[in-house]
């Protein structure tokens, strides 16, 4: 038999169902991409979003951990510095408190009758001082700024009780020793000249010796030359010994020229920026002289025209310094005219004795003795001990100050006060003061 093909009838195709069917699977397939694409930029964008937090989180850490660098400075007198990594800019912020205690012993009374006691007690901030220095662009520009308040008045000071501008300056260094500087100066003038303030001197002020002679600061502009043995500044100021701080279109302050120079042998240049010695001092010895020279008074009225004597400082002062490592031995000499511790304007002569010594690991005893011609009390002299409870940063002074005689210790300027004495009729004063650098 011959074979036979069977052939079945298939179902028939509906054309147009597929074709939907495969549009709904492909719209589908195109949303799908679609929402894979969205989610991919949102991705990207958030990424760009995280990179640019982590970029600036990135710059400011850099910022902070190698551009800049803050600690406690090294130096004696502590603050806190901050300084750019490149070297281009530092600032030092420092303070000295100066808290005391004075007990003023005299005979008489305020209103002058006799055998009435005088004694007066009492507890003061006799200092407060804030400074700012560092540099500025590159290390040979610096400048130093400071803002002070005084409880007493003394021999630059007439009006006691406020925050003032005390020391403001510019100083570039030219290279090879030489540097100039302008602002609110230090006279150059005697040895006390180069300390802004007095936390580096041994009494823990300045000493009786400038209180009577010193030239003090004024505006004006120093040339300066550093040696290895030799160093010299000489400087053009306004009036020396004015009160004033500045110009002004009623009193002529008319010109100064000071000048002073040091020389030296053994000690290193650093180690006299304190009047004190110091365990392991190199020995040495330092020669001083100053001359100055201002000719406000022949410019401006005196009394009886006015109520207060315009000074105008001429003279010449010298003074050595024997440095025995722990031991340290100081003599002046002043030969000026119109010094703020006269009575009255004219030419005076002074000499000043100081000796300092440890007796104890971290205790110095000190003495001075100041005599000045024609004048109500010649000899004021001090003696008493440092208590170095943490080297200057941290010291106590206990001292008494005698003037030899019941004389107006005031001159032109009223300087009994800032030494911690009545103006007149005294016994002693016993001054008991912590000083705190920070």
């Amino acid at each position: 038999m011959a074979p036979v093909l069977l052939i079945a009838d298939l179902p028939p195709i509906d054309v147009q169902r597929e074709l939907a069917a495969m549009r709904a699977e492909l719209a589908e397939m195109r949303v799908q991409q679609r929402d894979q694409w969205l989610d991919e930029a949102r991705a990207e964008q958030i990424r760009g979003v995280v990179r640019d937090v982590l970029a600036d989180t990135s710059a400011r850490t850099a910022y902070r951990d190698n551009e800049w660098t803050a600690g406690l400075s090294n130096a004696p007198g502590g603050g806190l510095q901050i300084e750019a990594a490149d070297g281009a800019m530092s600032i030092k912020l420092s303070g000295l408190i100066q808290t005391r205690f004075v007990a003023a012993s005299a005979y008489g009374s305020t209103s002058g009758a006799p055998g009435v006691d005088d004694t007066r007690w009492g507890f003061e901030d006799k200092t407060v001082m804030f400074a700012f220095s560092g540099h500025l662009y590159d290390p040979t520009l610096t400048y130093l700024t400071a803002v002070a308040y005084t409880s007493q008045s003394n021999r630059f000071i007439t009006v006691p009780g406020a925050y003032r501008l005390v020391y403001s300056r510019i100083r570039k260094d030219l290279g090879d020793g030489w540097a100039v500087g302008t602002g609110i100066l230090n006279v150059p003038w005697d040895l006390e000249s180069d300390y802004v303030g007095s936390s580096q001197l041994t009494v823990g002020d300045y000493s009786i010796f400038n209180y009577r002679f010193g030239a003090g600061k004024q505006p004006g502009a120093v040339l300066g030359w550093t040696g290895d043995w030799f160093r010299a500044a000489s400087g053009v100021f306004n009036q020396i010994n004015s009160i004033q701080s500045g110009w002004n279109a009623t009193t002529n302050l008319s010109f100064a020229v000071t000048g002073r120079a040091e020389m030296k042998w053994g000690v290193p240049w650093d180690q006299i920026t304190r009047t004190s010695g110091a365990p392991g001092d190199v020995p040495g010895v330092v020669l001083g002289l100053g001359l100055c020279m201002s000719n406000g008074r022949a410019q401006n009225p005196q009394p009886p025209e006015t109520s207060l004597a315009t000074p105008s400082a001429q003279g010449v002062t010298a003074d050595a310094r024997v440095l025995l490592g722990e031991t340290v031995f100081i003599a002046q000499y002043a030969y000026m005219r119109d010094a703020v511790g006269a009575p009255e304007l004219g030419w005076n002569q002074g000499i000043n004795l100081q000796a300092s010594t440890y007796v104890a690991p971290k205790v110095e005893a000190f003495a001075e003795a100041c005599w000045m011609s024609d004048v109500p009390v010649e000899w004021i002299a001090q003696a008493g001990v440092n208590f170095f409870i943490d080297g200057q940063r941290l010291k106590l002074i206990s001292k008494c100050v005698v003037p030899f005689g019941g004389g107006n210790v005031n001159g032109i300027r009223n300087i009994a006060g800032g030494l911690g004495l009545a103006s007149f009729d005294n016994n002693a004063s016993f001054v008991t003061e912590l000083q705190v650098m920070f």
